[in-house]
């Protein structure tokens, strides 16, 4: 194939020089559009690194594998510009490709058997059964606590359905769609996923174990509980309530219920979770765990070290004051707490710096507690060896042996796995204790949440229960059913009847949520704890009124007050979903970043700017596209044939600019010079680039020339000067077609436009990345200049230190307007990010230029 091209390109330059010019412009044409998508994707997969853009890993490994395909093009195209050089280029670019691709694969899932197996067999195995079933599994083989029997369906199982109806590719392609910014398309999506997933045949060696388990478990056909254990779920991030578990499950309905279970798994709000805490779609395959369904006449949470326990509470355990229990004519039992010693006494709790346990009990099945659609009555109890009650709510359903039954269990759990727990348990009528999970306290390791300063505030909302601690500002949004909820803007303060699960799917979006109804020991309490969200919960749905849609608020989760406005000293910014991200699985893409996204080669100038030294796919992408651009310039310098030539143009700004003619792309005007003016483009898209450009003189005044100073500093002195072709901006231009890259100190623009009588074919391209300014100063500018093309029919997108923005199509005449309005901007822009501080200032800068350039001049 070498051979075969070396032979073509020969030919084509001995016996057909003009046809040899006009293919390699097309393959430098079709280079720089392959650039333009690889720079889009690199800047994409960065958005996806920094946390600015929440999608699943699918899309990762296909953006990584795009990225190939465009870099391999560059390297063909510029093959074809010049095989006898570039013949060993494919090798280096493989070899990069390569190392990206296996930073970015994830292995293979195993789908060998077994797929049932007892409880008793996945102790310590979380990867086979998941943290849930492993964990209980561990309970009984070293405890004599009561955990129920039981089976696991296996993580082998799940990949083993997926792979046996076929489902990866679809499954995969869905995914591949999903981005957090777009709930309805979201919405949508996962949908479609479950309704793949239920419908899924069970192979028969599974379905026939799946049975037989069923029987083994209820010979009597009693219920059963069928309930998620995935792979990751109650690990490095909890899941907690955004799985799906069956309970009161016949025997024989058992594939069904298992299906479900399966289906669970693709939920918007699993999905969302999965997504922002990092972890693949194959990386958290779900195990199902079977368990005899506990007939409770009482169920709930205990929290061995309860998360924000009110202050009360802990003023109760460090003054050492116990309750005086006792029960009314019913049994029920009621509470005062008493001191136990005189209240002058100094503080002598022997616990109270280690927390207190927090008992969660709702009549009957524990659901209404853990979806959030209901409160629960509280006992507050310390965590030392008697387990002294500190408090405990009326008409709590358990007596006081029952509640420091459950302290004593709940305590050798944590001693069990040395962290606290979060404890579900179910006690029923006979009053036999069964312990049915066992997980670290969701979100103890986070750090709490500073408090703020919000005095000079005024109340809105006080006596608030605060459930998960913190404080937040934003603007207040009502929504009336958790199970419909949709999009929300930024900076939300949820107002909302219940604490669903579902919340959790716009978690990132929040800074606050008040609720009616709720508890502490609720799945979304949980997911908020981990994501340092404050939550409230007021028990009165006159919360609606009192806090108006629009109402600009500040929670305070510490106090459980709510006040109007925002406080002098704003709270500080929560950890986003990206760094959570960075926490989990997703940290492989770090790992990927030097092979797909750093840029080491920077000096073309250098001996070192060569293919065996390019380490990621962006080196080859800048490798090519340099090497691209010496090619067309080394190629007019030598011989000069089929093209007019590369003339340096000399203008009244201190650009540094070359231009090769495409066929008519100068007027006659320019025959014979060396040095070409403005004057000679019959180009017309070039001549209102460098018209706009022309047109803002003051921000060329004392200014160095606009050449590529990032090369230059990285050029020994007196090697080059400013107006070398190295360091130049280009064109390459025909009478209404230009690609135009201009290199402007630290940044580099491009701009790509037809403008011809053919309104519909007519357009504007721009891409502008990098500069010489901090991270924030780069960002404003684009603030700026998304600010200013907008304003003018422009189309933008900012992708980490990238625009793009695109207008058209449009009449030759507004073309022109256009792309003259695009060089002053770029004109006033040299230098932006490094002066601009504040999003305020970009503003109004913004505002000024507009204003100014739609101001007819005075006379």
């Amino acid at each position: 194939m070498a051979f075969g091209e070396l032979f073509r390109h020969w030919t084509y330059r001995v016996f057909a020089p003009g046809a040899l010019l006009r293919r390699k412009y097309e393959a430098f044409r079709e280079l720089i559009q392959q650039d333009g998508r690889c720079l889009e994707r690199i800047a994409e997969i960065e958005d996806i690194h920094y946390g600015s853009t929440h999608v699943d890993w699918t899309r990762v490994v296909a953006q990584c594998d795009a990225l190939e395909t465009n870099v391999m093009g560059m390297v063909a195209r510029l093959r074809e510009m010049n095989p006898l050089r570039w013949m060993d280029l494919a090798d280096y670019a493989s070899k990069v490709a390569f190392y990206a691709r296996m930073a970015v694969s994830i292995p293979e899932p195993d789908l060998a058997p077994p797929y049932v197996l007892p409880l008793s067999e996945v102790a310590g195995r979380p990867e086979v059964a998941g943290h849930k079933a492993s964990r209980l599994a561990e309970v009984r083989q070293r405890t004599m606590l009561p955990v129920p029997d039981g089976f696991v369906v296996t993580a082998s199982a799940f990949h083993y359905i997926i792979e046996y109806n076929g489902l990866r590719a679809p499954l995969d392609d869905l995914l591949r769609q999903v981005d957090l910014a777009d709930g309805n398309s979201l919405v949508d999506l996962c949908r479609t996923m479950r309704e793949l997933v239920l419908t899924v045949e069970l192979p028969p060696v599974l379905e026939t174990e799946l049975l037989e388990a069923g029987h083994t478990l209820s010979p009597e056909r009693t219920p059963l509980a069928v309930r998620s254990s995935a792979v990751a779920e109650d690990g490095e991030a909890s899941f907690a309530g955004q799985h799906t578990s069956v309970l009161g499950v016949a025997p024989a309905d058992l594939p069904d219920a298992y299906r479900t279970v399966l289906a669970g798994k693709y939920t918007p709000r699993a999905v969302s979770y999965r997504i922002i805490h990092g972890f693949a779609d194959t990386e958290t395959p779900m195990a199902v765990l079977l368990m005899p369904l506990v007939q409770a006449k009482a169920s709930g949470v205990v929290y061995t070290r309860a998360p924000s326990p009110p202050a009360r509470i802990l003023s109760l355990a460090a003054t050492g004051r116990a309750a005086k229990t006792s029960e009314d004519d019913n049994g029920t039992p009621s509470t005062t707490a008493t001191p136990t010693k005189a209240p002058d006494a100094p503080a002598a709790s022997d616990d109270s710096a280690a927390g207190v346990i927090a008992i969660h009990t709702v009549g009957g099945m524990g659901a209404p507690l853990m979806d959030g659609s209901s409160g629960d009555t509280t006992a507050w109890l310390s965590r030392g060896a008697r387990h002294r009650i500190l408090e405990r709510a009326q008409g709590l359903p358990l007596t006081t042996e029952d509640l420091k039954r459950l302290a004593r269990l709940s305590m050798e759990l944590e001693t069990l796995f040395g962290e606290p727990q979060d404890v579900e348990w179910a006690i029923d009528e006979s009053g036999r204790i069964s312990i049915v999970q066992s997980r670290p306290v969701p979100g103890a390791a986070v750090a709490p949440p500073p408090r703020v300063d919000v005095s000079g505030l005024t109340p809105l909302l006080e006596g608030a229960d605060p459930v998960a601690p913190g404080t937040g500002c934003g603007t207040v949004v009502h929504v009336l059913s958790c199970a419909d909820i949709g999009d929300l803007p930024p900076g939300t303060v949820l107002v909302t009847p219940c604490l669903g699960p579902s919340l959790a799917r716009v978690l990132d979006r929040m800074e606050g949520v008040i609720s009616v109804e709720g508890s502490r020991a609720s799945h979304f309490a949980s997911v908020a704890r981990e994501s340092s969200v404050p939550v409230l919960v007021t028990g009165d749905d006159s919360v609606f009124a009192t806090l108006p849609v629009g109402t600009l608020v500040t929670v305070d989760a510490h106090e459980g007050v709510v006040f109007a406005g925002r406080p002098a000293t704003p709270p500080p910014r929560r950890s986003s979903p990206g760094a959570m991200a960075l926490r989990g699985p997703m940290h492989r893409l770090s790992r990927a970043m030097p092979h797909v996204a750093r840029l080491t080669l920077v000096d073309p100038s250098s001996s070192d700017f060569a293919p065996a030294n390019c380490r990621s796919l962006h080196d080859i992408v800048r490798f090519c596209h340099e090497m691209a651009v010496r090619e067309m310039f080394s190629l007019v310098e030598r011989d000069g044939r089929g093209l007019s030539g590369a003339r340096k143009v000399r203008g009244d700004i201190p650009v540094v600019m070359y231009v090769l003619n495409l066929d008519d792309g100068f007027f006659p005007s320019a025959i014979g010079k060396r040095e070409i003016t403005p004057d000679d483009f019959r180009s017309l898209p070039l001549w209102a680039i460098w018209f706009g450009l022309s047109s803002e003189p003051a921000a060329w005044a004392a200014l160095p020339p606009a050449a590529d100073w990032e090369e230059l500093d990285r050029i020994s002195a007196g090697i080059f000067r400013r107006d070398s072709p190295q360091l130049a901006s280009y064109a390459v231009a025909s009478s209404t077609y230009a690609n135009i890259m201009l290199r402007f100190g630290y940044h580099f623009a491009v701009i790509d436009s037809l403008c011809a009588g053919d309104t519909r074919a007519n357009y504007i391209q721009f891409r502008l990345k990098g500069g010489g300014g901090h991270a924030e100063g780069r960002s404003l500018r684009l603030r700026f200049l998304s600010r200013v093309l907008e304003q003018s029919g422009f189309s933008t997108r900012i992708k980490g230190d990238l625009i793009d923005a695109r207008h058209g199509p449009g009449s030759e005449a507004l073309i022109q307007k256009r792309l003259a309005l695009l060089g002053r901007v770029l004109a006033v822009t040299r230098l932006m990010d490094i002066r601009l501080s504040t999003e305020e200032q970009a503003d109004a800068e913004a505002d000024n230029f507009l204003t100014r350039i739609n101001t007819p001049e005075d006379d």
